[in-house]
């Protein structure tokens, strides 16, 4: 597992994290904090594996449908994190929680095909 899994795996761990607390306690600003780390942290190692130093590098040497999967569902995860966001700024508690957990499920299937497609599936 590289560094940059490693960190990946942290920042939806977070999001879990926060997802639940946010879940049980009906948007509570610190739990949104936490989500919003989560999501900032995904951002950041995205950016670092892209444009950072060599540590961050995943050692993928092409691409596969896994991989590209994983990368379009990540943008759709950013998305969905920033309209929910919105969503709880405005106070509208129940699309908050639909888009909290619209992102989490996202965000899985997001991660799955990422490492299917690094670990697993054929590069071209």
């Amino acid at each position: 597992m590289s560094l940059a899994e490693f960190l990946y795996f942290l920042a939806f761990t977070t999001y879990i994290i926060g997802a639940c607390w946010s879940l049980r306690s009906d948007g509570r600003k610190a739990a949104v904090i936490v989500l919003i780390v989560g999501v900032i942290s995904d951002v950041l190692v995205t950016a670092l594996a892209m444009f950072g130093p060599e540590a961050f590098d995943m050692g993928a040497t092409g691409r596969n449908f896994a991989i590209d999967l994983g990368a379009v569902l990540g943008a759709v995860v950013w998305t969905l994190a920033l309209c929910m966001l919105v969503a709880w700024y405005m106070q509208r508690k129940p699309l908050f929680h639909v888009l909290t957990v619209a992102t989490l499920l996202v965000w899985f299937v997001a991660y799955l095909a990422f490492l299917y497609g690094l670990h697993v599936y054929p590069m071209t």
